[in-house]
């Protein structure tokens, strides 16, 4: 398709010498006109390839000032025409970003080349405009707060949430300043190094946390990769940055909480469904004897439980899901000593509560359990050692109450056992004998010697004298002896 040329030109000469040469050429040529105003309305209305324009034209409008309005309103490429070679005149034509200017008088060929090579560089400066068009709009859209940094570290360019992050509604408090003087004093060292390598390398930069500041002086976290662009026709530095203050927090309250259990005294283990150990903490290395990297991975069958078959969904799996805040105590053998552990365990449950795992808290009670069974070994000999007494036998606590009593199927004392149990001293004894008892079962209490009274009593069959002998059964329990005595 022949190219459009418009001639703007005053002299009738050398518009037929450019009407010759345009035809010779194979131009379509739409028109000459002599004036600036009568140039904008063809352009309007004709759209031209290219204007040839006479610098100096009569009329209100010169050359130079009708180019200006050409270029602002229709973006039509424009080759000056003149013979001044004045600096000033040149130096406007400069400034008008002109794509050519011929010296009077204009030789065909050059003529030729000269409209070619605007055609082509205006075809090219589209494409560029349109390439930096869809970029803007691509930055302005953008879901990420994107900043455009030249070579020298200056702001050219950023989107609306890179001006929400800095805190700001406006471009111009950012605008050509220093991207390094919004970033934390501590950072600078390290954000200026990597800049500056992506600038002499031609390379970007690969993710990085640092600290920002807003233009307030604030800080806050982002997460940032720049990559290299072509930006006005220079290399720049594209910068993708997201702000990650809460996300870091997130993960400094994690790390604190993460420090808190690992330095538990009992210890904290947590297991996924199939009962593969999930993390492990000094607590459960102290109890077990086993570090965290010789258990994580490792299945709940290694935890060394003692003398049976070693499930983990019937031990805690099954229980934890009907019970959500299980307990049970469970014999391991650990280094070959019997150790009693108390688990309390609890699932673990996604953001949208689904169940992951289960989080036990693991407390060595092997102390308390053997002194239990120890307590429970003493209370059953104890109870063997009584039946085997003759004697009339009362278990009595802190407090003044029976807790047990055996009667000989010859004492005097007609009491059944159900009205002793739970019931205070003065069942039994009264007047001076209660207080004397009183005194002698807290003595033992406290002291732990044998106590020992005699005192005469009124029982069903008439008056009888007793000796009673008080020991100490432990636990708060005082073990009373009453032995039927003939009194001298």
């Amino acid at each position: 398709m022949k190219k459009k040329i418009l001639i703007v030109e005053d002299d009738n000469l050398i518009s037929t010498i450019f009407r010759m040469f345009l035809k010779e050429l194979g131009y379509d040529l739409l028109g000459i006109v002599e004036d600036g105003k009568e140039a904008i309305r063809l352009c309007e209305k004709l759209n031209p390839d290219i204007v040839l324009m006479d610098v100096h034209l009569g009329g209100d409008l010169d050359g130079i000032q009708t180019t200006e309005l050409i270029k602002s309103k229709f973006d039509i490429p424009v080759i000056f025409l003149s013979s001044d070679t004045e600096e000033s005149t040149i130096q406007r034509v400069i400034n008008t970003h002109s794509y050519g200017y011929l010296v009077k008088p204009i030789d065909k060929k050059e003529l030729g080349i000269s409209i070619e090579l605007a055609f082509y560089k205006h075809q090219f400066d589209l494409d560029q405009k349109m390439r930096e068009t869809r970029f803007r709009n691509f930055i302005t859209d953008s879901p990420e707060a994107i900043l455009v940094i030249n070579e020298a570290g200056g702001i050219e360019y950023l989107n609306c949430l890179g001006l929400k992050l800095f805190r700001t509604a406006y471009i111009e408090d950012l605008m050509g300043l220093q991207l390094l003087s919004y970033v934390s004093e501590e950072y600078q060292e390290e954000f200026k190094e990597k800049f500056d390598r992506a600038v002499q390398m031609g390379q970007g930069i690969e993710y990085t946390h640092l600290k920002f500041k807003t233009i307030h002086g604030d800080p806050f976290d982002v997460g940032l990769t720049a990559a290299h662009i072509e930006f006005n026709g220079k290399n720049n530095l594209q910068f993708i940055i997201r702000d990650v203050t809460q996300e870091y927090a997130y993960r400094e309250m994690l790390a604190e909480k993460a420090d808190i259990i690992n330095h538990f005294h009992d210890g904290v283990v947590t297991f996924d469904l199939n009962g593969i150990v999930k993390s492990w903490n000094k607590g459960c290395e102290r109890i077990f004897g086993k570090s965290e990297s010789e258990m994580i991975g490792k299945p709940y069958s290694e935890l060394s439980l003692s003398g049976r078959e070693k499930s983990f969904a019937e031990d805690l799996l099954i229980p934890t899901e009907k019970d959500s805040n299980y307990e049970v105590e469970l014999l391991f053998d650990i280094d070959g000593k019997e150790t009693y552990l108390k688990l309390y365990s609890s699932m673990l449950k996604s953001e949208k509560g689904i169940d992951k795992g289960i989080v036990c808290y693991v407390r060595d009670v092997t102390v308390r359990m053997k002194s239990q069974l120890m307590l429970e070994e003493s209370e059953r000999r104890n109870k063997d050692l009584i039946n085997a007494i003759p004697d009339l036998i009362f278990v009595v606590n802190r407090e003044g109450i029976f807790e047990d009593y055996k009667m000989d199927d010859h004492s005097v004392l007609d009491l059944p056992k159900d009205e002793i149990i739970g019931a205070y001293l003065d069942k039994v004894f009264s007047g001076e004998v209660l207080q004397l008892a009183k005194e002698k079962i807290e003595k033992v209490l406290n002291v732990g010697f044998m106590e020992k009274f005699k005192y005469e009593m009124e029982s069903v069959k008439g008056k009888y004298w007793y000796e009673a002998r008080i020991t100490n059964l432990g636990n708060d329990k005082a073990l009373v002896l009453l032995r039927e005595i003939q009194e001298d």
